[in-house]
């Protein structure tokens, strides 16, 4: 097996740390083009995707025409409610795509999908159907399509919230246009769009692994209430190089909207120098003087809101911010700079807002909280420091998924995964801490490294520092993290670095897959991942790669019952003791991760590394019952 000591990490994108709120799907799909590439994942305004509230029912479409089977092409589509006029490839459907990416697409299980639904197979038109398997075409082009509808009358209305069940996914790079546009004139004029992309999705996300669903509503009251309206429906992928792959529609309907409705549609706490990145942990040493506290909030009744405030609780501390004026279908940010100087300890905070119309214990308050949760550890001075983006066992709910060498076609070896972390004041670190996921494999591998992360974007993949190849036992997994131990302990000066891991299954005979915690959405180049032979895509979550602060605790894994590695230091003859009855497997590395020596050995062996010259070797032993490593000084 081929392995990469130094990290040749290919990654081709630039980017930068903002405040996002952005969230990016992990693909499983077994294709190498299936994440987000940096500079692709733009934020969109948020809308809400809940349905709930008072609010009643005016019109619906469920795109019942009466065929059954396969697809049916337009360029019209007569349901209950008249006709549907189609511009480009909208087909009625009960498949949700039959492109290339189709294998690995998820049904679109629509509420009333039973009857068909309304697709734009972006994907097919850029399929090369001549070519057995079929693949895409060499040059995607970007198709547009439209679907409009007939006439809807409103004009008994005051407001109108338009409500339908999608999923689309879209590649591979830039912008996209998935819209509604409202026409009160016939068609012949249209209004200003609203957009069906939601905040967090972006390039190569699926609407619904994303956002748990395929509701959606946009408020269109301003453009609609009062008229004899039609909706159109617009993908547009023109401009955008690569714009297959789908979108699905059905089960439309509009709702009257609620007078007064405020909602928190996202919160958190950052320090002001983080770029928006949260941390589920922080060293005390390492927190800003400043932390960013504060909402997206959005009034989604029909009636303007004044004087909207948001108070965020955390018991020992809170914040207050308000907004005078929030217009009815928009968005607002109230944020508050508080100076904080934050002990150890776990810290969870309630977000509420309220306005002069709509105050605590109103019929629809129930989306007006929300919260965040945060741990200080202690400083990196200290023992059992940890800096962790991930929030596991400090969040109160958590959404986990995983990612590994598996979740590529080519990245059985050598898929990088790798987390940021700004350090404030210069500090040493032990070592990388990994979590690890369900699926992992006895005799995997893993090796960590530290890179600076203008380098890691400038595609100069040379580490800082690096740790030895770790072989993963069944105690490593049973403990669900193994810690990568760097020689000694390094030390990192004030600056944004990458703790980065590259797995190694062999081939895909042992799998080794890492933790990531999708319950806070991070800016889009928090954690990144590095698929070889590709490039690097960014994540948007975060991994559970961690940093292991100052002398950690338990970090030297010096002990393993019936093992002892001696003399140290040595002229060059060390030996290793087995008195446990097992087969423990001995490595020798040198400083730079390579290994030297590898042996399987059920008595005591003697390793001569004179040859190697004077210098530090790390001497690893792993068996059943877990495992050791020595720090061996050959004089």
């Amino acid at each position: 097996m081929k392995k990469i000591y130094l990290s040749a990490f290919l990654i081709g994108a630039t980017a930068s740390v903002a405040l996002s709120q952005v969230k990016t799907e992990v693909y499983d799909f077994g294709k190498l083009n299936q994440l987000t590439s940096a500079v692709g994942n733009q934020a969109k305004p948020v809308k809400p995707t809940s349905i709930t509230g008072q609010k009643s029912l005016i019109w619906n479409e469920d795109f019942d025409i009466g065929t059954s089977g396969g697809s049916t092409a337009g360029p019209t589509f007569v349901t209950a409610n008249g006709t549907w006029t189609a511009i480009g490839d909208w087909k009625h459907s009960f498949v949700t795509t039959n492109g290339t990416w189709s294998g690995n697409t998820p049904a679109f299980t629509s509420t009333t999908a039973s009857n068909g639904f309304m697709l734009f197979d972006s994907d097919s038109l850029n399929t090369d159907w001549s070519v057995s398997p079929v693949a895409m075409v060499a040059n995607p082009i970007g198709y547009t399509g439209e679907l409009i509808s007939p006439s809807i009358d409103l004009t008994a209305e005051t407001s109108a919230q338009l409500v339908l069940e999608q999923d689309f996914r879209w590649c591979c790079s830039g912008s996209h246009t998935i819209t509604v546009e409202v026409s009160s004139d016939g068609g012949t004029t249209w209004g200003t769009p609203y957009d069906l992309i939601p905040s967090s999705v972006g390039v190569n996300d699926g609407f619904s692994t994303t956002t748990g669903g395929f509701s959606y509503a946009a408020n269109i009251s301003g453009q609609a209430a009062g008229n004899t309206i039609q909706l159109k429906f617009t993908w547009d992928g023109v401009g955008t190089g690569n714009s297959h792959y789908y979108w699905n529609i059905d089960d439309l309907c509009i709702l009257s909207l609620p007078a007064d409705d405020v909602q928190n549609m996202a919160s958190w706490i950052s320090g002001e120098n983080n770029g928006g990145l949260e941390y589920g942990r922080t060293p005390e040493d390492q927190q800003d003087a400043n932390w960013s506290v504060g909402s997206q909030v959005y009034n989604f009744g029909y009636n303007d809101q004044t004087n909207v405030t948001l108070t965020a609780d955390f018991g020992s501390f809170s914040s207050t911010g308000t907004e005078p004026l929030l217009m009815a279908d928009s968005t607002v940010i109230i944020e508050s700079l508080e100076a904080l100087s934050l002990i150890p300890a776990v810290y969870s905070g309630l977000y509420t807002v309220v306005s002069d119309l709509e105050t605590a214990g109103g019929p629809l308050f129930g989306n007006n909280t929300g919260g965040r949760e945060f741990e200080i550890t202690p400083a990196s001075t200290q023992a059992n420091s940890i800096y962790s983006q991930d929030g596991i066992g400090v969040y109160s709910n958590t959404s986990l998924s995983s990612l590994g060498s598996n979740s590529f076609t080519g990245a059985e070896d050598g898929l990088v995964c790798a987390s940021m972390y700004h350090i404030k004041q210069t500090s040493s670190v032990a070592g990388i801490r990994v979590l690890l996921a369900t699926g992992t494999v006895p005799n995997a591998e893993i090796y960590g490294s530290i890179i600076d992360t203008t380098n890691f974007w400038a595609d100069d993949m040379t580490p800082l520092f690096n740790t030895a190849f770790v072989t993963l036992t069944s105690a490593d997994i049973a403990a669900g993290y193994v810690d990568l131990l760097f020689p000694s302990a390094i030390s990192l000066g004030n600056n944004a670095y990458y703790a980065a891991v590259e797995l190694f299954s062999g081939g895909g005979t042992n799998t080794v897959r890492i933790m990531d915690d999708e319950t806070v959405p991070q800016p889009y180049d928090a954690s990144a991942i590095y698929i070889p032979g590709d490039q690097s895509y960014t994540n948007g979550t975060a991994f559970g790669i961690r940093l292991l602060m100052g002398d950690f605790a338990g970090i030297n894994e010096n002990t393993l019952a019936g093992v002892t590695v001696y003399p140290n230091p040595s002229d060059g003859v060390v030996t290793v003791t087995n008195n446990n009855a097992s087969t423990n497997t001995i490595i020798v590395y040198d400083m730079m991760g390579k290994q030297l020596f590898s042996k399987e050995a059920k008595s005591s062996t003697n390793i001569d590394l004179s040859s190697r010259g004077a210098g530090i070797y790390l001497v690893r032993v792993s068996n059943e019952y877990g495992s050791m490593i020595e720090r061996i000084v050959i004089k």
